[in-house]
């Protein structure tokens, strides 16, 4: 029993000290996150809740790990501990977990990342999302992987000469699909539209519906579904209407000519009153001028902006407002005119013809 005793007294120490660990362990899981979660709460902090989340398992399995290597290095085999490899595998072991836990924030689709996005008013489409997610994790892993590498004394040079030399071939190979991609990203960062706008571009006019990493979907007026490649969208113009804040309603109003001095300047008078106590239109940018003596009609040039931007409150304010003009000429007595010709026939005496027709012989 003694050497047992003896045997096993050496070990009490660093069974003591693994005991400890877990039982930090187990209060990080159960007491610590609870009352870092409980602050964030009441700080409102609006990611910490993500961070916590996301750190939780990295630094749970770390703190195992470290509870092990405490162990052994107050144990009777603490030689082990002096071992090179057993320091590398330590700090490998932290950069695995903080790489895991940014990892874990990193996915666009929900967490800290959608929120970011969301805030910015940059809203992808879910394919694209899912892609973009993908790819910035790849890139984690990555840089997770050559920080483990220079750890264990890797030369990792040759290895990313190879892979600098594949990514040149391959860009050159899909030239046009890294365009569409760079496309894409210039559509992210620059946000021109979004799903829903009514824009023109390359020639193509109407909704966009969905935004994918290679193109962008369009459905035009006529209802066909047109894909533009995102290279494309990058380098040209783009009309984006629902953006408008205002829409501008100019037009030539024609009255016959028969109309007097005095019906004219009460005309202009009336047309400017009424748009300017409107509730239609923009008061400051009201013009109502009597403009020209045209073939057909004397014009009144109009032009004012409507407080409605979408299609339909901007219709519905110009038939309002081209009632209430018409109104205001049927009350001054005047009248729109119309496109005509004057033709006037000469009558020819019948003396004066034989007159001409005797001259003629002669």
């Amino acid at each position: 029993m003694e050497q047992i005793i003896e045997i096993l007294t050496p070990w009490a120490k660093p069974f003591l000290v693994f005991c400890g660990f877990m039982l930090i362990r187990y209060l990080y899981r159960t007491v610590i996150l609870r009352f870092l979660q409980l602050l964030n709460n009441k700080m409102s902090f609006e990611y910490g809740g993500d961070i916590l989340d996301a750190f939780a398992k990295p630094i749970h399995i770390f703190l195992f790990i470290l509870g092990v290597y405490a162990a052994l290095n107050c144990s009777p085999i603490t030689f082990v501990t002096d071992h090179p490899a057993i320091d590398k595998f330590l700090r490998s072991s932290f950069i695995i977990a903080i790489f895991w836990g940014i990892y874990n924030i990193s996915d666009i689709t929900h967490g800290i990342a959608l929120k970011i996005l969301t805030r910015a008013e940059i809203n992808i489409e879910d394919s694209l999302a899912n892609i973009l997610s993908t790819m910035f994790r790849i890139l984690i892993v990555v840089i997770a992987t050559l920080m483990i590498a220079k750890e264990w004394n890797y030369d990792m040079s040759g290895l990313l000469a190879s892979l600098s030399i594949g990514s040149l071939a391959l860009a050159f190979a899909a030239k046009d699909a890294l365009a569409n991609v760079f496309g894409s990203f210039v559509i992210i960062v620059d946000k021109p539209f979004k799903v829903g706008d009514w824009i023109s571009a390359n020639g193509v006019e109407g909704t966009v519906e969905k935004i994918t990493f290679r193109s962008t979907c369009i459905r035009t007026f006529p209802q066909e579904l047109v894909y533009v490649p995102n290279s494309l969208l990058s380098n040209t113009p783009i009309i984006n209407y629902t953006k408008r804040e205002k829409r501008r309603i100019e037009f030539l109003l024609g009255v016959t000519y028969d109309t007097t001095h005095d019906q004219m300047q009460k005309l202009v008078e009336n047309i400017r009153t009424y748009l300017t106590n409107s509730e239609l239109v923009y008061s400051d940018t009201i013009m109502v001028y009597f403009r020209d003596y045209a073939d057909s009609s004397l014009n009144i040039f109009i032009v004012c902006y409507t407080k409605a931007s979408d299609t339909k409150g901007f219709l519905a304010a110009r038939e309002q407002i081209n009632l209430d003009i018409m109104k205001i000429l049927e009350e001054n007595g005047a009248s729109c005119a119309f496109p005509s010709t004057s033709v006037y026939f000469e009558t020819v005496s019948y003396t004066h013809l034989r007159a001409h027709e005797t001259a003629a012989n002669l």
